[in-house]
């Protein structure tokens, strides 16, 4: 009796064996098939494939990576219905995986450019570079998105992290990217304004699309402060500090803490000045949330400081702390802030100086200049457009930019010079 027990034992191992044998085999040959199909985009088949695969080995993130993306991009399904199942797979991905930045980057892109959700998308994007702080596609999405919401001017360290990793010859196309960032952030990016559905092929950009492309963002989150924040300076810097002013009054009662995002309080701060409220400018100013430095707090506290305290010693010093920084060095009003504020303190000859300083910056900034160069931008990699970049940024102070530019004449007058040696030889 305990022989044939052991032997119905024995069978049902093996037998349970087998089983477990022909499923891996059959999940390994689908995985393959999952392969071949990614390669030619058949992303029902992905699906399809990878989800008989994951059945069997559900901790293969990649798999999971590859399963969101297919169905994230299958045009036959409904598009929400995409989204949402393909954040579903990314949540899988845990924090102590390889693939965890990976993940949330994917998650950021679908809720920055298919959602129309900027903070989450920027949440995600900081947990990716709190876990893996030089991945660069997560310094490029976070350059973009800070283009898309007004923010271009806080981009430059996202601009440098991508910078440094992009080949020698493919850096003439980033570094128009981040002239197009630096001086017309608006329409800095329309294939990505295409993508959200905010420009039509061949429409011309304007400050109104700019404006409706900040609203939307506002609506799809609501109880995001940097939203509201983002259609008031809007207001703010088309000369309606009034609008601007209502806009923030509603969003304090909608939005989510909105005095400790900085962003928001910056605007607000402005605002309350330009309207000549200084005592209310001055206490958001000096509750400022989280770290009180960076352009935004600078700048306020010299303006401040200038206009309000009348306190010029701190004034000049917090003035050129801003004009040392992007995007201080092309912000010529700024620069006429400093050489008044020296005048006013008794230092008329440092003042006559910055006064020449912010005229020549200012002329810099016309349209005149500006128009020659985008239409040469066209095609970067070319060593007389290499050269006029060169010199525009040296005259506008910029030595970063101007040494990447340079790098890029020497890289292109090297290339010529071995090409014309070897057609002599």
């Amino acid at each position: 009796m305990k022989i044939r027990v052991w032997a119905l034992i024995a069978v049902g191992i093996l037998s349970a064996g087998g089983y477990f044998g022909v499923t891996h085999v059959v999940a390994l040959r689908a995985h393959d098939r999952a392969q071949r199909a990614i390669r030619i985009q058949d992303w029902r088949a992905v699906r399809s494939e990878l989800q008989t695969y994951l059945n069997v080995f559900p901790s293969d993130d990649s798999a999971r990576l590859n399963l969101a993306e297919a169905f994230f991009k299958d045009a036959r399904l409904d598009p929400e219905r995409a989204i949402s199942s393909a954040i579903q797979q990314l949540g899988h991905v845990q924090r102590e995986s390889p693939l965890f930045p990976a993940a949330r980057i994917q998650e950021a892109r679908m809720s920055l450019f298919a959602r129309l959700q900027p903070q989450r998308a920027e949440s995600l994007l900081r947990e990716a570079m709190a876990t893996d702080p030089n991945n660069v596609d997560a310094h490029y999405v976070l350059w973009k998105l800070h283009d898309l919401t007004g923010r271009s001017h806080l981009a430059e360290p996202q601009f440098r992290k991508v910078l440094e990793s992009t080949p020698s010859e493919q850096r003439p196309f980033r570094l128009r990217e981040w002239y197009m960032s630096q001086f017309y952030p608006a329409t800095a990016n329309p294939e990505i304004d295409q993508l959200m559905g905010f420009l039509v092929p061949g429409a011309v950009h304007t400050a109104v699309m700019e404006l409706r492309r900040l609203e939307t963002f506002r609506d799809r989150e609501p109880s995001a402060a940097l939203n509201h924040a983002a259609v008031a300076r809007w207001y703010s810097l088309e000369g309606d500090p009034k609008a601007a002013l209502l806009l923030l009054q509603k969003a304090l009662d909608v939005a989510e803490a909105p005095l400790q995002e900085p962003f928001f309080v910056a605007t607000l701060t402005q605002v309350l000045f330009d309207l000549g409220e200084f005592d209310n400018a001055l206490k958001h100013y000096r509750a400022w949330p989280g770290e009180v430095v960076g352009y935004e707090h600078s700048r306020l506290g010299a303006i401040l400081a200038d206009e309000v305290a009348r306190d010029y010693g701190r004034a000049v010093r917090g003035y050129r702390e801003v004009i040392a920084v992007w995007p201080g060095q092309a912000d010529w009003r700024i620069q006429y802030r400093l050489a008044r504020c020296l005048a006013k303190a008794g230092d008329e000859s440092a003042a006559e100086t910055m006064r020449g300083q912010a005229k020549q910056v200012e002329l810099l900034m016309e349209e005149d200049v500006h128009s020659p160069l985008r239409r040469m931008l066209e095609t970067p990699a070319q060593l007389e457009i290499c050269q006029r970049m060169t010199q525009f940024y040296e005259q506008l102070g910029l030595v970063y930019e101007m040494q990447q530019w340079r790098d890029q004449v020497n890289r292109l007058q090297s290339e010529s010079h071995r090409t014309g040696r070897s057609r002599t030889q």
